[in-house]
């Protein structure tokens, strides 16, 4: 009975397979949407001349300043430096609408449990006016194709802010401060996973944590694709 809406569904795919062949959204080269050259350049978030505790650019065997300020959020694993072919993909999701980015994403964060390993996670939520426009959640989309166990209860954006890019590192804090609320079961014991697209100076999975901690979890580390290494030094706001 389905057959029909198959092959109809298999047509229009490979229809506009030859109107609009696929193009590597880092290079524009034809074929996958990210190229084996372009995958190789990608710079790895893990290992050697990264922070131990927030996986942004560090020389040092201690932690980076970066997370220093940090209450509530026990570190940050991401898979790759919001750079170069990492940051279009990013920007390909999030602002180019391309949804079927989000498995290749995904594909590369599978391993990142076993360096920051947790219990549940969550998907940093959007306001629901944000949503709307959007049309989707890329974290939400990153969780979802990862499988990774889904936390008990919701975590809820309850307040509307502004853009964190272009804003300075205390701009971005006050920004997300108490614009999360969990509602659901007490999450006591559990280590708890945020999951999001991109971190960068780290404010929103800190405001997260802030209220999964109030909510009973013994921990709670951020799990990103890509991790922005804005300099701690500079006085310019971080680019992402």
């Amino acid at each position: 009975m389905n057959e029909p809406r198959s092959a109809w569904r298999t047509f229009v795919t490979r229809a506009v397979d030859v109107l609009y062949p696929r193009r590597c959204v880092a290079c524009g080269r034809f074929g996958p949407l990210l190229c084996v050259p372009c995958e190789a350049r990608m710079q790895p978030a893990t290992g050697a001349g990264r922070c131990p505790n927030c996986s942004a650019r560090w020389g040092a065997a201690l932690n980076c300043p970066r997370c220093l300020g940090w209450q509530a959020l026990d570190g940050v694993s991401a898979a790759f430096e919001m750079e170069g072919a990492a940051r279009r993909l990013v920007h390909g999701l999030k602002y180019r609408r391309v949804r079927e980015l989000a498995p290749v994403m995904a594909a590369h964060m599978v391993k990142l449990p076993a360096v920051r390993p947790f219990d549940v996670a969550f998907a940093v939520p959007l306001h629901p006016s944000r949503l709307r426009d959007r049309g989707f959640n890329q974290a939400e989309m990153l969780l979802r194709e990862l499988g990774w166990p889904a936390a008990p209860g919701t975590l809820r954006r309850v307040r509307k802010t502004r853009t964190q890019v272009g804003q300075a590192v205390r701009e971005r804090r006050a920004n997300v401060s108490g614009a999360f609320a969990y509602e659901g079961p007490p999450l006591d014991g559990l280590t708890v996973a945020v999951v999001d697209d991109v971190v960068t100076t780290g404010a929103t999975a800190e405001a997260c944590a802030e209220e999964l901690r109030a909510a009973g979890a013994r921990s709670v580390v951020a799990i990103g694709f890509a991790r922005a290494s804005y300099d701690p030094a500079s006085s310019a706001p971080p680019r992402d």
